[in-house]
């Protein structure tokens, strides 16, 4: 008896304390709706993640660094997801360009994943365009609320005492992320999401988003992780449409769609696996997109970009096994060159920025 009230009560605790993210994060993303408009929505959905990802994390990098890396990378991804519409010409490599600053700047350290937040900004910029005449909103929420999650999380690592000493410059931590380890995923990421951005773009896909997370999503350091990620998001998606047309479309009112979600969100709270949240976001995702697709429509417009997501993250692992080892002949050749004259007037171990010669 005594064990099992000890095991409701910590039920009880995580489920308040669950609760009490969920509303926050719900307020958070509600009221950046309210004062910047609809269109915004996602931006402070990805925004409102970082408030509660990085006040609580310490990255090793010396506080206001980090804070200026959270801010400048908020506001340019909203910049560069707006600039990419003035020509298609330009689209792609600014693209790939500015997922290769980021990924150099927030792909370490790895338990802590700080490139998520700056990447879902990114590409939920990306996929909801705004008129002109409305950027000038979009920035004054991203810059403000950038602001805000950078201030907060000063504030918090100095309750903390991380101070700067022992902790990393922004020099530093380029090289701790330009390692030759993860080389390959940060070109892999740049050229995924350039790719598949400029596909959503250019085909005018009414969901682009799908295909651009699914790269994000299934881009990894190891193989074997992006094989576990392909079935677990494949599986969830397929539930999801299914769990999606048995409650949504046979046992629940429309009237009643939305607290359904709310709970469904809620609930994805009490686990940390990938596979079972890519169920609720395939419920999520087709529900929300009920204003442009009938269920139909948008289960197989899901599936579509998820496959082809799938295909651009697979192919681009292909190109890498087959190009890795031209680049170690070269890189051999560079170090060990048989006339000699191929490092001529440079030191031993010479380096142009963090990649050696």
């Amino acid at each position: 008896m005594q064990e099992n009230r000890k095991k409701f009560s910590r039920f009880a605790l995580l489920a308040l304390e669950n609760a009490a993210r969920f509303a926050f994060n719900l307020g958070f993303v509600i009221l950046f709706q309210l004062l910047f408009g609809a269109d915004n929505t996602l931006t402070g959905v990805a925004i409102g993640v970082g408030l509660t990802l990085f006040p609580m994390a310490d990255y090793g990098i010396r506080p206001l660094t980090m804070a200026g890396i959270i801010l400048g990378l908020l506001v340019g991804g909203g910049a560069a997801a707006q600039l990419a519409l003035a020509a298609p010409w330009i689209a792609l490599p600014l693209f790939f360009l500015f997922t290769l600053l980021l990924m150099a700047l927030t792909c370490e350290p790895a338990q802590y994943k700080p490139s998520i937040v700056f990447l879902l900004t990114f590409v939920f910029c990306q996929a909801t365009p705004v008129p002109a005449a409305d950027f000038p909103r979009r920035m004054l929420g991203i810059t403000a609320a950038g602001a805000l999650v950078a201030a907060v999380s000063l504030l918090c690592w100095r309750r903390r005492g991380w101070a700067n000493e022992g902790r990393r410059t922004l020099g530093e931590q380029l090289r701790f992320c330009c390692t030759p380890k993860n080389r390959g995923l940060i070109l892999r990421m740049s050229v995924g999401l350039a790719l598949a951005m400029f596909i959503g773009m250019e085909l005018h896909l009414k969901k682009p988003l799908w295909i651009s997370i699914v790269v994000m999503s299934l881009t990894q350091l190891e193989f074997h992780d992006t094989l576990q990620r392909i079935k677990h998001r494949t599986v969830g998606t397929v539930l999801g449409g299914v769990l999606f047309v048995v409650v949504f479309q046979l046992l629940v009112p429309q009237e009643y769609g939305y607290w359904v979600i709310l709970l469904l969100g809620y609930l994805s709270f009490f686990t940390p696996k990938y596979k079972h949240k890519q169920i609720v976001n395939a419920v999520n995702a087709i529900n929300a997109s009920m204003v442009l697709f009938d269920a139909t429509a948008a289960i197989r417009n899901r599936v579509l970009c998820l496959f082809g997501g799938i295909a651009i993250v697979l192919l681009l692992y292909l190109a890498e096994s087959r190009l890795r080892p031209l680049w170690r002949k070269l890189h051999a050749a560079a170090y060990h060159p048989q006339d000699g004259d191929s490092l001529r007037g440079l030191p031993e171990g010479s380096k142009f920025g963090v990649f050696s010669v």
